[in-house]
């Protein structure tokens, strides 16, 4: 059971790759500069295009292989324009070379010509950021003009240029004009500037439709959106429902996150359509008219939109089966649930899904109404439907029958039945299924060589022809656990299970449907008796008329469809009230910035592709320079120039940090053609010298294969930590950022040296790169066969460690402050445990904060090797969308805590509702779920305390009676979305000049988030330098920056101050404990609306958003103080009335008390 990312993931297969790759880099580069010499000293010309061209047939072989392995990282893109550009790049200096060695032709036509080869690859970062910029598809939406659609043309391109460079070659070779070359460089480059023009006049569209959706959406004014969050071709999904939503007559719009099904729908229907990629983006179809929001997925990214309160949310699913997907915890989020029958009702509570029944409407499956019906015996010469259904994300639901599919086929086909083959679209994701579709291929068209039946497959029964369609043709059916299954109970004709995942009769328990089916063993072993049963008597045919009204609703067949449509129109009609709709958002859970087009993201795109332009536009200067024997002066000053360049773009390197590291593989065609400017400088001053040359090789050589030694200690196989006997930790001898360092320095050395005609020098300075690249490069690999070799051996590991519990993190941004407050406590609880990170950068930020063992796992089917049968509860402490994912894993109970308690939406996100247990700190975590209209069931929560205040000292005594007091300044950041910039950090200079006038020492403590903007950080950096002046005058000890930041924690902040200022945040119930008085900032609301959202507000000494009260509240706050008694309800309101002594003892207990009771415990769950 391995990571999937890597297919298959064997030890010795990737590190064999990875070999691959550093062959090819060092062989290439040392084969080109060798090469060059040798045209220069003379050598046959034959033998020199004969390398010159299998280095290109390598690059060629290289760039081939790069678009179709497998041993790369699923989040690793596979762009092929500007692969290995710094090896074709050299190659094209050579082939100019070359020209100037073999032939009388001027200098200058070669020097062209090289400018113009070289050039294009030069370029090639430019346009591959241009390329990689997204521009968000829309259809049929009045008012917005589609971008034209991306011209893929970088395979063209590649092979075009390798052709010119081949050409090139061989053209020196035969002494042909350079300007045959020039000629055919030219017209190679064409499929660049295709694809720049295209490029150019796509960002232009996109940067319109960015600017017009909002308005244009508007004006549309859609009633609903049919919502879709899946990545890939999942068309069918939304198309399903589209039929009957349009007959609603009811203005809708379809709304993608990603562009590809974007452009597929836009294929299959006319109404409009929107991408809207990030969760700022999704504010702009929010519009007036919006009331209702259908889902026809589960992706993690619905929990996106689902914040949007004042819509409702109806979950419709794209299919109902006995499947896990179809009482998916997640579903718990929605307002509505649309169930075809009541069977599907039934299915939550019986897996521990607990979900109000009247969230439920019944509205059967509008879908089947075009299913014939039909009764009466199975024709002697059948037609019989085999769709199969895909193997699912995790083995959990391996359902799919296509193991034993070569078995079926064959037991049909002896019965002389006619096969209509219909696989999962999705199965064409695996391989080895793929390969099981073509063997069931070839069969049939054996079976129709031999018989003459007619039988249906390919393209014919899965694109042609309609699932419906299928079913209609057929008078029996062969299926697995899917919707495929419910849908075919309409038409009355009897059907075949099979039990992939048990044995027949468990198998019938867990899936009620199998009761009117005819069983087959996952082995085949009966079935010849279930095929003979199905296809013969059928004595199940009373019984499936029973479980089809369960399943699909006792709604008659004329009108059935009618009964959805009426529902949801109902529904689209009814605009939920008493919501506040410019509430602020949920806390940022996950970075996602959106796709917005502004001419500042484009330059700052460009500049990272322009210092490739630049450096490599200098570096090709000065190898031209070398090449038309320039004055020695000019020539080593562009050289020097180029290399001055390239230590200024790297400026803010430093030793141990991420930039220091990308030293390595970057900047290499400038280094590279620098090489060969060298080498042909150095025969021109000092002769010619092999020994130079084959230093020089080995220096290019080394530039070369940074890429490869940089890549090895990325994102490879497991990633792990704190796990002895899975230890992938190897120490990096030369650190990747300093062979980068080494290569460039022993190429300045090599030119230094030139200038005197120093041979030793040179290859002393080889000698350096050689040792150097070669103990990264073998430590590398070291650690790529170590990672994936211990990918291997994780699930073996973990059944050994066993945990019993994991701390999931899903997130990108926060996790060690937010796991970090939890950590003591789940080291408390006192069980073995590991924590789960999605995001490698979090897992790399994790380092150290615990002894138990840290794990990344970067894919959903990845998360399968953690589930170890140990594995008895799952914690989450923040609300990223992939949360989902493992939520799914019924075997093991799912507790919410949350990284905070406060009054932010983020803490009565009705996404909380897919866990099965919700720790709240006190009642006021239970009530403000109810107080804004997000419906879960009691029983789901559980008072604990929040463990974390329990180190919080209590006051000194009346602040008023204190002869010095510190105040603390806590404002929150401005959330991720657009309604969500309520905090006070903008007047934040105002509130601190306030406080300062009252004498009192000011603790200043902003929310680590707000160092992401520019006009946040400047804010703080105001607020400090009022803290230093003030400081300065009175000598007053303010604390600030990473004083209060970094080396105080929040609890130390705390402790320290006698009174506090601050936003709605967790910090106000936090601070509660103290019983210290503090004061509320209102932005964005009044202090009467806030009173009312947030019940702490009342213990709080409220200032409105532009401070008109802020005098008289710090006064009072630091006066008489006349909320005292108020801030101790408040406290127990908030907090839960547990001893001080033994405070965290509440969260502890309950705790352990999930843990050992174990997964298969139900009531749990209810």
């Amino acid at each position: 059971m391995a990571d999937p990312g890597l297919a298959p993931p064997e030890a010795a297969r990737v590190m064999a790759a990875r070999a691959g790759d550093a062959v090819t880099e060092l062989g290439t580069a040392a084969a080109v500069v060798l090469a060059a010499a040798a045209a220069v000293v003379g050598i046959v010309e034959p033998v020199v295009v004969t390398v010159l061209l299998v280095v290109i047939g390598a690059l060629a072989y290289d760039a081939w292989r790069f678009v179709h392995r497998d041993d790369l990282p699923p989040n690793v893109e596979r762009v092929l324009l500007g692969h290995g550009g710094a090896l074709r790049g050299t190659v094209g200096a050579a082939v100019t070379v070359c020209f100037v060695a073999w032939s009388d032709a001027s200098a200058w036509v070669a020097a062209l010509a090289a400018l113009m080869s070289i050039g294009v690859v030069v370029l090639e970062p430019v346009l591959g950021q241009a390329r990689q910029y997204r521009v968000t598809f829309v259809s049929n939406v009045p008012g917005l003009t589609p971008a034209p659609k991306q011209v893929d043309l970088e395979l063209v391109a590649t092979g075009a240029h390798l052709g010119a460079l081949a050409f090139g070659a061989v053209t020196a070779g035969v002494g042909l004009s350079p300007w045959w070359w020039a000629a055919v460089t030219l017209v190679a480059a064409g499929p660049d500037v295709v694809m720049g023009v295209n490029a150019v006049v796509r960002m232009r569209a996109g940067r319109k439709i960015e600017a017009d959706l909002p308005g244009a959406v508007a004006a549309y004014a859609p009633h609903a959106v049919v919502y879709t969050a899946w990545p890939d071709d999942g068309t069918h999904q939304v198309t399903m429902w589209l039929p009957y939503l349009q007959r609603t007559g009811r203005r809708l719009l379809v709304v993608t996150r990603h562009n590809y099904p974007a452009e597929l729908l836009a294929e299959q229907t006319d109404l409009p359509i929107v991408m809207r990629h990030g969760s700022r983006d999704l504010d702009d179809v929010v519009v007036p008219s919006l009331t209702t929001a259908f889902y026809v997925n589960a992706s993690s990214g619905n929990s996106i939109f689902v914040r949007h309160h004042q819509l409702t949310h109806v979950f419709l699913g794209h299919g109902d089966s006995d499947k896990p997907t179809s009482y998916n915890p997640t579903h718990a989020m929605y307002d509505r649930i649309f169930a075809a029958g009541e069977a599907a009702v039934r299915r939550y509570a019986a897996h521990g899904v607990a979900i109000p029944r009247d969230t439920f409407d019944i509205v059967g499956r509008p879908q089947v109404e075009g299913v014939a019906t039909a009764e009466g015996p199975v024709p002697a010469e059948p037609t019989v439907l085999y769709a199969p259904t895909w193997r699912g994300h995790v083995d959990e639901t391996a359902y799919h029958s296509l193991p034993i599919a070569t078995e079926i086929v064959a037991g049909l086909l002896g019965r002389g039945a006619t096969v209509v083959f219909r696989p999962h679209p999705f199965s064409y994701q695996f391989e080895t299924d793929v390969e099981t579709i073509r063997t069931v291929h070839q069969m049939l068209r054996e079976d129709t060589a031999r018989s003459g039946r007619r039988h249906v497959f390919g393209e014919r029964a899965e694109r042609e022809m309609s699932i419906f369609d299928c079913i209609n043709a057929a008078d029996a059916m062969v299926s697995d656990v899917s919707s495929v299954v419910v849908d075919w109970l309409f038409s009355g004709k009897p059907f075949a299970m099979t039990a992939m995942t048990e044995r027949g009769h468990d198998f019938v328990g867990h899936y009620p449907i199998a009761a009117a089916a005819y069983v087959i063993e996952g082995d085949a072993s009966n079935l010849s008796a279930a095929l003979d049963s199905m296809l013969g008597p059928d004595p199940l045919a009373l019984e499936r008329r029973a479980v089809r009204n369960d399943y699909l609703g006792d709604f008659p067949a004329e009108g059935y469809s009618d009964v959805f449509v009426a529902r949801a129109r109902e529904i689209i009609d009814h605009r939920r009230t008493g919501e506040l709709v410019d509430e602020a958002a949920a806390e940022g859970d996950t970075e996602d910035s959106g796709v917005k087009l502004t001419l500042g993201a484009v330059r700052r795109q460009l500049a990272v592709a322009a210092r490739d332009v630049t450096t490599g536009g200098l570096a090709l200067v000065t190898f031209v320079a070398a090449l038309l024997g320039a004055p020695r002066g000019l020539t080593i000053g562009g050289a020097l120039l180029t290399m001055a360049l390239v230590v200024v773009l790297h400026r803010r390197a430093r030793p141990g940090n991420r930039k220091f590291q990308q030293i390595a593989g970057t900047l290499q065609m400038s280094r590279l053609l620098l090489v060969l400017a060298l080498l042909v400088a150095w025969f021109d001053w000092h002769g010619s010298s092999w020994l130079v040359a084959v230093a020089l090789a080995v220096v290019a050589a080394a530039t070369s294969v940074e890429t490869t030694v940089f890549d090895s200690w990325e994102r490879v196989g497991l990633e792990a930590r704190n796990l002895p006997t899975l230890n992938v930790d190897v120490r990096e001898r030369v650190p990747r950022g300093w062979v980068g360092v080494l290569d460039a320095g022993a190429l300045v050395v090599a030119w230094l040296a030139a200038a005197a005609g120093i041979t030793a020098l040179v290859v002393l300075a080889a000698a350096a790169c050689l040792v150097a690249v070669c103990v990264a490069l073998v430590t590398g690999l070291r650690r790529v066969y170590r990672c994936v070799d211990a990918e291997d051996r994780l699930y073996a590991t973990l059944e050994e460690h066993a945990p019993e519990f994991t701390v999931y993190f899903g997130s990108n941004v926060g996790a060690r402050y937010q796991i970090g407050m939890w950590m003591p406590y789940f080291e408390r609880l006192g069980r073995p445990f590991v924590v789960v990170t999605r995001n490698l950068t979090m897992f790399r930020s994790l380092e150290g904060i615990t002894t138990a063992p840290v794990i990344h796992r970067p894919s959903i089917r990845s998360l399968q090797e953690v589930l170890v049968p140990s594995m008895r509860a799952a914690f989450y402490v923040n609300n990223a969308p992939n949360n989902t994912h493992f939520i799914e894993r019924r075997q093991m109970v799912h507790v919410w805590l949350n990284h905070g308690d406060s009054e932010k939406p983020a803490c009565y996100n009705p996404v909380h509702a897919i866990y099965d247990r919700i720790f709240a700190a006190g009642q006021a975590g239970i009530d403000r779920y109810a107080r804004h209209g997000v419906e879960i069931p009691r029983e789901k929560f559980e008072i604990v305390g929040r463990p974390q205040v329990e180190d919080i000292a209590p006051a000194r005594g009346p602040v008023r009676d204190l002869s010095e007091r510190t105040v603390l300044y806590a404002p929150t950041w401005r959330g991720p979305y657009a309604d969500s910039e309520v905090y006070s950090l903008p007047r934040g200079e105002e509130i601190v000049k306030a406080l300062l006038k009252r004498g009192v020492r000011v603790i200043f403590r902003s929310h680590p988030f707000n160092y992401r903007f520019p006009d946040a950080t400047r804010t703080i950096a105001k607020i400090g330098a009022l803290l230093e002046a003030d400081r300065a005058r009175t000598g007053r000890q303010h604390v600030w920056g990473d004083a209060a930041e970094v080396r105080m924690s929040v609890v130390d902040c705390f402790n320290a101050s006698d009174a506090m200022v601050c936003d709605v945040s967790a910090v106000v119930s936090d601070y509660l404990q103290s019983q210290k008085p503090f004061a509320m900032i209102a932005v964005g609301r009044s202090p009467d609306v806030l009173r009312k959202e947030a019940p702490a507000a009342r213990a709080a000494y409220v200032v409105d958003g532009v401070l008109s009260g802020l005098e008289p509240a710090l006064d009072a706050m630091l006066g008489e103080d006349p909320l005292a008694e108020e801030r101790a309800r408040t406290r127990v309101y908030y907090l839960g009335d547990f001893p001080t002594g033994t405070y965290a003892d509440g969260f502890l207990t309950a705790g352990r008390r999930l843990i050992d009771a174990g997964p298969l415990d139900e009531g749990l769950r209810r």
